[in-house]
């Protein structure tokens, strides 16, 4: 028999539909101990085949060698291989067969039925496990989360803190600054009239006037520089441009253009431009140091450093005496007080009043009480002058009043 045929005769005996696998397959399923022997026994012919094909093939290779050229006996053993590789595939369903009905006896009913117990309690188990986890670990993140947040929140508080702590402390250094100006001003201003009066005082003692009318005189003199002087409005100004106060331009009348003019503060001997308009909010009053606006109406919006509840105005203008023209009809007349809604620029009207030239310099004026507002916005509205076509001068004005309750 020659090798190929030997292959095929195997090959054909080892196929699942012969009449051996089929007895084998009856015999297994008849219980497990006979199927586990047969297997074995079929295990061993196999291989006793296979191995017998071996000895037939070299023993073939071997008679032959001597008679066959190389080059034949090496096909042959080219040959062979793919027969092996056939044979071996086709025992695979064989084998799987075999296992398959080798499990199938080895689960029982009473297995299955532990089997499905186990799962039923695992399954919950591992859900619940993976729940708790997920859980947790979510509710790590949106802990740690919600700190960085608050730790953020809290760093720009802190930061907001600290830059209005330094602002503050600077406004205080420089009111302390202004202080110490104010006091020395006094200081030389006192030292300035003590010098007028000693002078005034020789000058009487070396004339012809008698005693008691040397005195009157001096004590008309005190009193009159007493008026030029001193500041009787004891109340705190916020529309100070030293503490912060400004003029939102946006909202205010246009300067007065320098022209052939005629009156206190626009004579070319005084001024070679024209003042800004915060030149209202600055205690150094004399003549020709105002603002002035086109005509005899014109307004202008003071922001206040702090929401303040405003409980008074005060309008300062120079007198007849110091006028280099010697009126004041470019002074303020009719004028109306407004305070602006930060947000909307809504107005509401505190009072409307009338500045008296005839009367004293420095004029006080209340605010209407029952509009319990704060505001940071003010509008000084003049609505009319006495008398001067052409321009009107504002020399300085004040806003009293009380600051929020967080101050």
């Amino acid at each position: 028999m020659s090798g190929f045929q030997t292959y095929r005769h195997l090959l054909l005996q080892t196929m699942p539909g012969s009449n051996s696998d089929k007895s084998t397959l009856t015999a297994s399923s008849q219980g497990s101990s006979k199927t586990t022997e047969k297997r074995r026994a079929d295990e061993s012919e196999v291989f006793t085949r296979m191995s017998y094909l071996a000895i037939e093939t070299n023993t073939n290779a071997s008679s032959s060698s001597g008679s066959l050229p190389p080059q034949k006996s090496v096909l042959r053993t080219v040959f062979n291989i793919p027969c092996l590789l056939i044979m071996a595939v086709a025992s695979l369903p064989r084998a799987f067969i075999k296992a398959c009905i080798s499990i199938k006896d080895l689960i029982t009913l009473q297995n299955s039925k532990r089997f499905f117990k186990v799962l039923l309690l695992l399954v919950p188990i591992i859900y619940a496990g993976i729940y708790c986890v997920g859980s947790l670990s979510s509710r790590r993140l949106a802990e740690g989360l919600a700190s960085q947040e608050m730790t953020e929140h809290h760093e720009t508080e802190l930061k907001s803190l600290w830059q209005s702590h330094t602002l503050l402390e600077e406004k205080i250094h420089e009111i302390e600054h202004i202080k110490e100006q104010m006091q020395h001003l006094h200081a030389e201003i006192n030292g300035v009239m003590e010098g007028i009066l000693h002078s005034v005082q020789e000058t009487l003692e070396e004339s012809d006037i008698p005693g008691e009318n040397k005195d009157q005189v001096l004590e008309m003199i005190n009193v009159a520089f007493k008026k030029v002087y001193e500041d009787h409005i004891q109340m705190p100004d916020w529309a100070q441009k030293s503490i912060g106060a400004t003029i939102d331009t946006g909202r205010t009348s246009k300067s007065y253009e320098l022209g052939k003019t005629e009156g206190c503060c626009f004579s070319s001997w005084f001024f070679s431009s024209a003042n800004p308009p915060d030149t209202i909010l600055q205690p150094d009053v004399y003549p020709g140091n105002c603002w002035a606006f086109q005509g005899s109406q014109g307004q202008v919006v003071i922001k206040l450093p702090e929401k303040v509840y405003p409980t008074a105005v005060t309008l300062q203008h120079i007198s007849k005496a110091i006028s280099p023209s010697g009126d004041v009809t470019s002074a303020p007349k009719d004028f109306a007080v407004c305070g602006l809604d930060e947000e909307t620029g809504k107005e509401t009207l505190l009072g409307t009043f009338m500045y008296e030239s005839g009367k004293e310099t420095i004029q006080t004026f209340q605010l209407k009480s029952e509009l319990s507002k704060f505001f940071v916005y003010i509008k000084f509205n003049v609505l009319s002058n006495w008398g001067n076509p052409e321009y009107t001068c504002v020399y300085r004005v004040r806003v009293h009043g009380k600051m929020t309750d967080k101050s």
